[in-house]
C-alpha cells in the first residue's frame, strides 16, 4: 500500500497515511515526465573578448532581455582563444530586433 501524496510505502493492513491523513492506494503510477521546450538562440554580435560580451549582456538584461554569452575560451580561463573565434552574444529569436536596437543605441555595432 502506498500514499499517493508523500509516496510512503505501508505494510498490508494499513489504510491511511499516518503523515498525510489520506487513503492509501495499492500501487503508485509513474508521474509523467515534464515536457522540455528547446529554444533557439541567435548570435546577434560577436565580440573579441568575454568582457565586452558580458557588458552587452548586462545592458540587455537591464532592458528585460535574457542573453547568453558563448565563447570557446574555457569559461574565461583561456582568453586568448576568443581572439580566434570571438565571443558570441546570443538572444532568443523573438528578441533579436529589440536587442540589436538597444545595443545600437548604446553605441555597440550590430
Amino acid at each position: 500500500m502506498f500514499c499517493p501524496k508523500c509516496k510512503a510505502e505501508y505494510r498490508e493492513g494499513f489504510s491511511r497515511c499516518e503523515d498525510c491523513g489520506i487513503d492509501l492506494v495499492p500501487e503508485l503510477f509513474p508521474e509523467p515526465e515534464p515536457s522540455v521546450e528547446y529554444i533557439d538562440f541567435i548570435n546577434i554580435i560577436t565580440y573579441s573578448s568575454r568582457y565586452e560580451a558580458e557588458l552587452a549582456k548586462g545592458f540587455l538584461s537591464v532592458n528585460g532581455i535574457n542573453a547568453i554569452v558563448f565563447g570557446d575560451d574555457y569559461g574565461g580561463l583561456q582568453p586568448a582563444l576568443s581572439f580566434s573565434t570571438g565571443v558570441q552574444l546570443l538572444v532568443k529569436e523573438e528578441d533579436v530586433e529589440k536587442a540589436k536596437r538597444i545595443l545600437h543605441d548604446a553605441g555597440n555595432t550590430t
